[in-house]
């Protein structure tokens, strides 16, 4: 039997379908994610597979614009979560794209004593 099958129509129901209701008037999605092994965290990309169903077949009519910001200790692991940026969200839903910004931070680490 399938799972879903057994699964009542509450417990399907998450927060998603308030974010749903709030993409209809949006016009600009700002995306902000840690890097993690080149791409962007696991619980954004949930988010973002959950956005692909809003945006299927037809994205919503007032979004046009989408922005990231990425964070990492590394400056050369960027390029993976940029191009998943670039290539699956601005083109799929065809997205303008008003830039990324990447921030390095460095911490030199110290001895505990």
């Amino acid at each position: 039997m399938c799972s879903v099958l057994s699964v009542n129509k509450d417990e399907r129901e998450n927060d998603m379908q308030e974010i749903y209701n709030l993409l209809k008037e949006t016009e600009m999605l700002m995306i902000a994610s840690p890097i993690y092994h080149h791409g962007v965290s696991g619980q954004l990309k949930c988010v973002l597979d959950r956005f692909y169903s809003a945006a299927y077949p037809i994205k919503p009519k007032n979004l046009k614009k989408d922005a990231m910001f990425l964070s990492s200790g590394d400056a050369d692991m960027y390029e993976g979560a940029i191009f998943s940026y670039q290539e699956d969200f601005l083109d799929y839903p065809g997205l303008e794209d008003m830039g990324y910004l990447r921030l390095t931070v460095r911490k030199t680490a110290q001895r505990l004593n």
